[in-house]
């Protein structure tokens, strides 16, 4: 991985970017650099935003985000419709919502 530095050699390297071109860049230096970023984001790179060197965030094309965000929601209807099947198939096993609040607060200690 390829490390960028300061002028003044500063032991916290401004950006590190590996051979696939994806970079990592802490996130206080992100926010002077906010423009430049989403620039490279928009040409398809990947960014991660770091916290004492360890990803905390990362930036994305909007194309991959909106792509994650129907996997998540199919998955989701998928659960939602098997949860409805099993209760179509069994009513008995239906459980008021009242009845979980008190469950819950009769489990605490």
């Amino acid at each position: 991985m390829f490390e960028l530095y300061t002028l003044d050699m500063t032991a916290e390297p401004l950006e590190q970017v590996d051979p696939s071109g994806t970079r990592e860049v802490p996130a206080t230096e992100a926010r002077n650099r906010m423009a430049e970023l989403i620039d490279a984001v928009a040409d398809g790179e990947f960014v991660y935003l770091t916290r004492r060197g360890r990803r905390v965030a990362a930036l994305m094309p909007a194309d991959v985000a909106e792509h994650y965000e129907q996997i998540e929601d199919d998955y989701w209807a998928r659960r939602a419709a098997e949860a409805h099947e099993r209760l179509s198939a069994h009513p008995e096993a239906m459980v008021s919502w009242d009845q979980v609040i008190a469950e819950l607060e009769d489990s605490r200690p």
